[in-house]
């Protein structure tokens, strides 16, 4: 809708020769939102250049706290080529009365603020020791308009494949986890595109431990053809672990920090 507003109203319409679409986004979860919580969502522009555009999005609580940030790089592609292009006027024009400073909230906490994410290949990964933890093919259910895999669909394949990364979540491998009421909690995660993926295409995920410290874990995933071994996507997030009596982080043990340490990849990037 905001693109829409800003010019572009036909950009996701059926027949359509050019879109925008997502190159790179960061999120930050702030204040949980459980089922039934009324939310609201603002959106502005924090940069516009030649090929690329930025947005924040501000996900509110009814009680005023914030419950999360998203900030995205977008960028127009011209569909028979797959290529960027230039903005047009008319929307470079309207950006100017929606345009803010990025937010301090919105800022990277437990990330660097300019991470380079430039992907790799499969044949990298496995020399990194990277482990396998999920693999499969994408439907036609996942995909938009244009047979594009959405980024809805990556994040959702991801969360559903990490419970297989016994490495970074050594804890949850014992008997009575279920019982101390401990469990992972995402706090901040970057995704950035490499390729653009269409329904049908085969997936592997290959992870790895990227840092511990005193209450997170930093881990990287990487989406790769099993193919070609051409990188889709990469994604680091900081994670943690959560009490789900007190709704609050919790600082693991000495023991299981070193459990961790044991299969952090030094040369994981």
């Amino acid at each position: 809708m905001f693109i829409m507003h800003l010019g572009l109203s036909h950009a996701f319409r059926a027949g359509a020769s050019s879109t925008v679409r997502v190159r790179e986004f960061h999120t930050k979860f702030i204040h949980e939102a459980l089922p039934g919580d009324g939310l609201r969502i603002e959106t502005a522009m924090t940069a516009l250049d030649d090929d690329c555009l930025s947005l924040i999005h501000l996900v509110w609580h009814a009680d005023g706290r914030v419950a999360a940030t998203v900030h995205e790089k977008l960028e127009h592609i011209y569909l028979r080529t797959g290529q960027s292009f230039d903005w047009p006027k008319r929307l470079m024009i309207a950006a100017a009365d929606f345009t803010v400073d990025l937010p301090d909230m919105a800022k990277p906490k437990g990330l660097p603020e300019n991470l380079k994410m430039t992907g790799a290949n499969l044949e990298t990964l496995q020399k990194w020791n990277c482990s396998l933890i999920g693999r499969g093919v994408f439907t036609k259910a996942e995909t938009d308009l244009f047979n594009t895999v959405s980024p809805q669909s990556f994040v959702g394949r991801l969360s559903d494949s990490v419970v297989g990364f016994k490495e970074a979540w050594p804890s949850m491998q014992d008997g009575d986890w279920r019982e101390t009421g401990l469990i992972g909690v995402m706090l901040e995660t970057q995704y950035r595109f490499h390729n653009y993926v269409e329904a049908g295409m085969p997936y592997l995920i290959y992870s790895g431990i990227g840092g511990v410290s005193e209450k997170v874990r930093q881990l990287i995933h990487h989406f790769v053809n099993p193919f070609t071994g051409l990188p889709y996507i990469s994604a680091v997030a900081v994670n943690g672990l959560i009490d789900l009596n007190t709704r609050k982080l919790v600082v693991p043990d000495a023991d299981l920090r070193k459990r961790i340490e044991a299969h952090v990849l030094p040369n994981l990037h």
